[in-house]
């Protein structure tokens, strides 16, 4: 079965009224986007990137993508009630992150925000807060980094983890936090909110594709029990 295949290569889109207040939304509670890296073929969503550059406020730049919500994800049947069968992704980088730079070390977020975008589709599944995908590997030769964790949207606070819709839905969003492998297995062993400890009680708002692996010693004292 192809991706999306019941769509038979026309893309899910949004509507024109709920991309107007998607773009709002994204301006309101994240800023102005100043650029857009627009996807050339979409054979099943199309999915734009707004590139949102530092403020005074927020020392950071931060993609969100802008299509992967027109595409109902199969959510459980008990957190449909909860609208999150909709979600739109973001990450944050640091100020001198050479986002127009087509080199993998530069070049990987945006390739992995457009990759989770369309596993849900590709999959037939969803994705939410504490779901975790492995990378297969480091995502570029600089960094040890391999796999990718969903959390709110930490850096903007609450009011930014939901944009409501005219007809009653809605989109969530969420922070995509790079993980090494160990930390994913962490997560695996002792859940979301044991991982965020190791942390210090909140994940790292910004990319730093060099920190330190906070799960490393965890993880071999643990594998040398008894």
């Amino acid at each position: 079965m192809g991706l999306f295949r019941r769509n038979a290569g026309r893309p899910v889109l949004y509507t024109e009224q709920e991309l107007s207040c998607l773009e709002f939304f994204i301006e309101e509670h994240y800023g102005a986007y100043t650029s857009v890296f627009h996807e050339l073929v979409s054979p099943d969503i199309h999915v734009d990137i707004a590139i949102i550059p530092p403020s005074p406020d927020r020392m950071w730049t931060t993609l969100v993508t802008m299509g992967m919500g027109a595409y109902r994800m199969k959510v459980p049947s008990r957190l449909k009630k909860d609208k999150r069968d909709r979600a739109e992704l973001l990450i944050c980088l640091p100020p001198d992150w050479e986002v127009e730079s087509d080199e993998e070390k530069w070049y990987w977020p945006l390739r992995w925000l457009k990759i989770l975008a369309r596993l849900p589709g590709s999959e037939k599944s969803w994705l939410g807060r504490g779901h975790t995908v492995p990378g297969g590997g480091p995502f570029a030769g600089n960094t040890a980094l391999s796999s990718l964790l969903l959390d709110e949207p930490q850096a903007y606070g609450e009011e930014a983890a939901f944009c409501p819709l005219p007809d009653g839905s809605g989109i969530r969003f969420y922070q995509v936090i790079p993980l090494y492998e160990e930390e994913r297995q962490y997560q695996l062993a002792h859940g979301l909110e044991a991982l965020c400890e190791r942390f210090g009680g909140a994940f790292p708002r910004v990319l730093d594709p060099h920190r330190e692996n906070c799960c490393r010693q965890a993880l071999i004292s643990t594998t040398r029990k008894p």
